[in-house]
């Protein structure tokens, strides 16, 4: 898919305790005004294993303060690593489950048509952030269990 013009990019969390089912862990998803973008990033496994804080990338409303050429040059970006996107009006429902001690939770974005993704969390860190993401994306199908 090509960025629109009116396209802006809204948040991600990044994070090296997240990865897509059946992946390595190391992975980021990322919010725009017209759809979710998950990506692998073996950057943050490195991080993670370093012993390095590592959290969100960027804030939740970050896209609200960047410049056009900025956004324009993120979503690009974005472009170029994506492992999958799913359109705004193709999302019909995401599934959140917190992560605890002992089991991991989990982040389930359907769409209308092909597979679910799952992407597993360990860190109620990542979970909070990206809650916070699918609620100023689209609250109206956002399912916690």
């Amino acid at each position: 898919m090509v960025p629109l013009e009116d396209e802006e990019y809204i948040g991600g969390v990044t994070s090296g305790r997240m990865l897509r089912a059946g992946g390595i862990a190391g992975y980021s998803v990322y919010v725009t005004t017209r759809r979710l973008i998950g990506a692998k990033n073996r950057k943050a496994l490195w991080k993670g294993i370093a012993g390095s804080a590592f959290g969100g990338v960027a804030g939740m409303y970050v896209g609200s303060k960047l410049s056009r050429e900025a956004n324009a040059q993120m979503i690009n970006e974005l472009e170029q690593k994506k492992d999958f996107e799913v359109t705004k009006e193709n999302v019909s429902s995401v599934e959140m489950k917190k992560p605890t001690l002992v089991h991991r939770g989990h982040m389930i974005i359907s769409a209308t048509t092909g597979e679910p993704v799952k992407i597993l969390l360990a860190d109620g860190g990542d979970y909070k952030r990206l809650l916070e993401l699918m609620q100023s994306f689209r609250p109206e199908i956002l399912t916690v269990v």
